[in-house]
């Protein structure tokens, strides 16, 4: 994504990953694989403005390159390059929680790297 979006925009949108990992969290706890979080109003309310914050900064990035007078691709690849970048967060907050879930059952190395070899063979073999 970085080669679609400058940096600014990649870390004001990998900063929304506290708000995205804890929904892949509540997800795997709704699934059983994963404790219930408590929910606390403060926490997750400031999560939420952050991620406003994030999607209208970037919402703004996007807008005034159309207005600068760029060419016509160049937004549509920012904008591809946005996507991108959200969907990178949301395996980033996937994986986070999964790696909670393998890191409580105090598996050793080897297995660890058995049972996430299935799921991301899984997951990329769509674009290989």
């Amino acid at each position: 994504s970085l080669g679609y979006i400058s940096i600014a925009v990649n870390l004001i949108i990998r900063s929304c990953l506290p708000l995205s990992t804890f929904l892949s969290q509540q997800g795997l706890a709704l699934v059983g694989l994963y404790p219930f979080k408590p929910c606390r109003i403060k926490e997750i309310s400031l999560m939420v403005i952050g991620v406003i914050c994030a999607g209208v900064f970037t919402m703004a990035r996007i807008l005034g390159e159309q207005s600068k007078g760029g060419k016509e691709s160049s937004s549509a690849s920012m904008i591809l390059g946005v996507f991108m970048c959200i969907a990178s967060l949301l395996c980033g907050s996937l994986n986070l929680a999964l790696a909670g879930v393998l890191g409580e059952t105090k598996l050793n190395v080897y297995d660890t790297v058995a049972y996430m070899a299935i799921p991301a063979t899984l997951f990329l073999l769509p674009i290989a």
